[in-house]
């Protein structure tokens, strides 16, 4: 592994892990040309065990976690929406509206702790 595949102008344009007929060049796993062309498709070499794609797929989860920790410090009364960069306020009020659009939608959304506002 990596074979690639050209367009007519010499970019990479598909990656396959065998010889086939559209891919029959061999490519170096740490050649710059394939580590470019895996960043412009966001994607890495499955050498790293897929930690990357793991940690870009867990950061939506994250964000939650720490919007629900936000939230629940602002209703203990341990921390003030005031307390927060102007910024911060900005985004969380944002969020908080967005949230109660869906559940001002009632049943039509569904019960889903994902996207309801604890």
């Amino acid at each position: 592994m990596p074979y690639v595949s050209r367009s007519n102008d010499g970019n990479i344009i598909g990656l396959h892990d065998a010889e086939t007929e559209i891919a029959k060049e061999f490519i170096e796993t740490d050649s710059p040309e394939l580590v470019a062309f895996l960043a412009q498709i966001g994607q890495t070499l499955p050498e790293d065990g897929g930690i990357h794609q793991e940690l870009a797929a867990s950061d939506m989860e994250m964000i939650r976690v720490l919007e629900d920790l936000i939230t629940t410090l602002i209703d203990k009364r341990v921390l003030m929406m005031t307390d927060l960069p102007k910024a911060a306020q900005s985004k969380l009020s944002q969020r908080y509206s967005l949230r109660s659009k869906l559940t001002d939608l009632g049943g039509i959304v569904g019960e889903n702790d994902e996207i309801l506002l604890p």
